[in-house]
């Protein structure tokens, strides 16, 4: 028999073993009843064994077994075999949470001799998860390991406690300093995983936008957005000049991202951005608190006298100086619906009875509301891929209500568009370039002079060209314009129904309906503008050939 032959047959016995051994420890027959340290000693010798395979087998056994190896392993940490040491730490880490108990001779690893049983201690550590937070300070100390994949690892295994590990802040901190790249980028990410209790490291990670490495400058936005989204989360809570400065602190942020915009991408900004506006709504929210609780401190008499004179003056230059107020003050005041004025037994609406509820949908409150977003509107529209497609328009004659018209311009529609209730249907074949001329509309609708305008005000331009889904106790036409609506603000949140249905009626909205008569019979019956109930007033279809139609296309 040769050696090879002899040292293939020793490998195949070993395994028989191993796997008799599992077999036994999987059955319960009385046979196989054996004490729980002679399950585990074999299996812990089998982690060093020579052939791989064995060594697998083995670390599977032991997890399969859960808690009640972890003694077995934790005595295996302290044997003068290294090998043995980090795999021990190895099946811990595999372990998760059940390996709870042996938190504390992993801390102590954490300074073993051997880099690669440190390593796995961490690796184990984090793994642990919360139950770990009394290795935090072992952790803390193992940043400044020699070898840096142990560095590397640290800043992970604190971000999987958590804020347990708040203590850890100031050494990761320090860390984002760190020669290593990727420890730079976990420290930052870690520190984002520990919210507000991190926020003496938003310069340090400011600093960190600038990086040479991408994926730094990366962990650098994650870690600021978990700060920012943490003081999203206590939002409610934070005093008035906390709330201020994080707003600041947060802004100068944005500022910064900005003069190295070409390093980040729209989604790495709404990390910041999104956590932001909440926090500026909530700081608006407040500032109408403090009006409102300086005013019901008066006497009566000029209680009264401010009710009757000084409100409503105060909308009428609101509505002059700053429109956008009104809606922000009526949408702070909606809650406020059972308000009962004294001696009388009715309830109004508390936005009402300050004179607030009259003016915030009129039409100057509109259209500051549209000049608001349109500057979003006029870089998202056109990369629609329907628009983007048909971005070079080819001028050709249309028939306009019975008479040619050489070349479409937008004073050719004023007088349709300058009517209460506008709808206008472009007829054709298909390819003659109905949708082309409806995106030509759209581009008028938002023209910066009002000259080049379909009607003296802006119009934000709403693109369907899906089937709508239908939602119980919800009309899917206006479900479909506001989620297209959202999209083309770049808003996280859609704006509320009574909003969008004062835009659609006051002409503020302009609705592109295209490929009309493809769609199925419950998107086309969700869209007739015959009804009087239907809710839009600026409407562009095109359909094929019909007999109603403005512009027939030839």
């Amino acid at each position: 028999m040769t050696k090879h032959t002899r040292q293939v047959l020793l490998s195949a016995l070993k395994v028989v073993v191993l796997c008799l051994t599992l077999f036994l420890l999987c059955t319960s027959n009385s046979w196989a009843q054996i004490t729980t340290d002679s399950k585990i000693s074999p299996l812990i010798e089998k982690l060093i064994d020579n052939d791989a395979h064995i060594r697998s087998l083995a670390a599977d056994a032991l997890v399969n077994i859960g808690s009640p190896a972890v003694p077995s392993l934790i005595e295996a940490l302290k044997n003068q075999d290294s090998n043995l040491r980090w795999h021990a730490a190895s099946v811990l880490g595999d372990l998760g949470a059940e390996a709870a108990p042996a938190v504390s001779a992993l801390s102590t690893a954490l300074q073993d001799e051997d880099g690669q049983v440190r390593l796995y201690a961490t690796l184990a550590l984090g793994n642990i998860g919360t139950a770990a937070k009394a290795a935090v300070p072992s952790l803390m100390a193992a940043l400044q390991d020699k070898e840096q994949f142990v560095r590397i690892y640290v800043p992970s295994a604190l971000r999987k406690i958590g804020v347990e590990a708040k203590v850890a802040v100031p050494v990761l901190t320090a860390a984002l300093k760190d020669h290593n790249p990727t420890v730079r980028y976990n420290s930052a990410y870690a520190l984002g995983a520990m919210g507000t209790d991190s926020v003496s490291a938003v310069p340090n990670l400011i600093a960190l936008l600038n990086d040479s490495q991408f994926y730094v400058r990366l962990g650098a936005i994650k870690g600021l957005g978990g700060i920012a989204a943490g003081f999203q989360d206590k939002a409610n809570a934070l005093p008035t000049s906390k709330l201020q400065k994080v707003i600041s602190d947060f802004e100068q942020v944005l500022t910064t991202i900005q003069k190295y915009k070409d390093k980040f991408t729209e989604t790495d900004i709404k990390l910041i951005r999104r956590p932001i506006n909440a926090l500026k709504a909530e700081k608006e929210t407040r500032l109408f608190d403090r009006v409102l609780e300086s005013l019901f401190k008066h006497k009566l008499l000029l209680g009264i006298a401010a009710y009757i004179i000084l409100l409503p003056s105060i909308w009428l230059i609101l509505l002059r100086i700053a429109p956008l107020w009104l809606l922000k003050i009526n949408n702070a005041l909606k809650p406020y619906t059972d308000f009962s004025f004294p001696f009388i037994s009715v309830n109004v609406p508390l936005r009402y009875v300050l004179f607030v509820g009259w003016f915030h949908y009129h039409p100057r409150v509109l259209d500051a509301w549209v000049a608001k977003y349109i500057k979003a509107a006029r870089e998202q529209f056109p990369k629609k891929d329907t628009v983007n497609s048909r971005a070079c328009y080819i001028p050709i004659p249309v028939v306009l209500d019975g008479t040619t018209v050489p070349q479409l311009m937008n004073e050719n529609l004023r007088s349709t568009f300058e009517k209460q209730r506008s709808c206008l249907v472009i007829g054709g074949e298909g390819g003659v370039g109905k949708t082309s001329l409806a995106c030509r509309i759209a581009g008028w609708a938002m023209a910066e002079t009002e000259d080049q305008r379909l009607c003296k005000h802006l119009m934000l331009p709403v693109l369907l060209e899906e089937e709508f889904r239908v939602t119980e106790a919800k009309s899917p036409l206006l479900e479909a314009i506001r989620g297209q609506l959202q999209a083309l603000i770049d808003e996280p949140e859609p704006i509320c129904q009574e909003l969008l249905l004062r835009l659609l009626r006051k002409k503020r909205i302009l609705v592109i309906v295209d490929r009309f008569s493809e769609m199925n019979a419950t998107t086309r019956k969700a869209i007739e503008p015959e009804s009087p109930e239907f809710p839009v007033n600026a409407l562009v279809i095109t359909p094929l050939l019909s007999l109603s139609e403005n512009i027939c296309l030839f």
